[in-house]
């Protein structure tokens, strides 16, 4: 099953510079339903991650040494109402308007593998400095189209219930074990789960003000 929006009615972590890059969408994870203190509802969320293949880092893997693409991410609300965060930031990515039937149910598991390029902007937020996403555009036409490096992953609690795929990072984990739905399932979030959010990892709550 598609992952569909709609309009129907701590480690260390090196943090990437500000700037605009080309970057590539590897992963697209369903969220579920994370509470929103502030108006204490529980909107359903999805994080779009994505790679920078021009800033690099190097990354142990068996026993090796190998040069990996940074990666970077944001949370949203999955709505594409007109007060929504991610149909403009689509809008902008696509280069062009939702059309009607589009806005009735549109896949963002499509999403994976397309190129962009990204502005990042550093935000100062309780004290800790973060590399935020904030505006998108196309690739130029004409441009070579990267593939990405990184396994690519899609998660959809719709079709994997909540057996999260080993590709996923533990502290998103940590993220999907705050929702609502694992929360339902009679399971408790795991306290002592060894999953702490980084706090520089370039990802940023769309109710954050920027």
């Amino acid at each position: 099953m598609p992952l569909t929006a709609s309009d129907k009615g701590g480690g260390d972590y090196e943090l990437t510079e500000e700037g605009v890059h080309l970057a590539v969408c590897y992963g697209v994870i369903d969220l579920g339903q994370q509470h929103n203190p502030k108006f204490d509802n529980w909107p359903h969320k999805v994080m779009i991650q994505w790679e920078l293949p021009n800033l690099r880092t190097d990354v142990k893997d068996d026993e090796r040494t190998v040069s990996k693409p940074r990666a970077i991410s944001r949370r949203f609300t999955l709505s594409l109402s007109e007060k929504s965060h991610l149909r403009p930031f689509l809008e902008s990515w696509r280069g062009k308007k939702f059309n009607f039937e589009e806005l009735m149910g549109f896949d963002i598991g499509n999403l994976i593998g397309a190129n962009c390029l990204l502005q990042v902007l550093h935000q100062e937020y309780n004290e800790k400095t973060y590399a935020n996403v904030h505006t998108i555009m196309p690739i130029p036409k004409g441009s070579d189209k990267l593939l990405p490096e990184n396994p690519t992953i899609f998660y959809s609690m719709e079709d994997h219930g909540l057996d999260f795929p080993k590709s996923i990072p533990e502290w998103i984990q940590g993220i999907i074990m705050k929702s609502r739905e694992y929360n339902e399932t009679g399971q408790q979030y795991p306290e002592d789960h060894g999953m702490e959010e980084p706090p520089m990892h370039g990802d940023f709550e769309d109710s954050v003000p920027f």
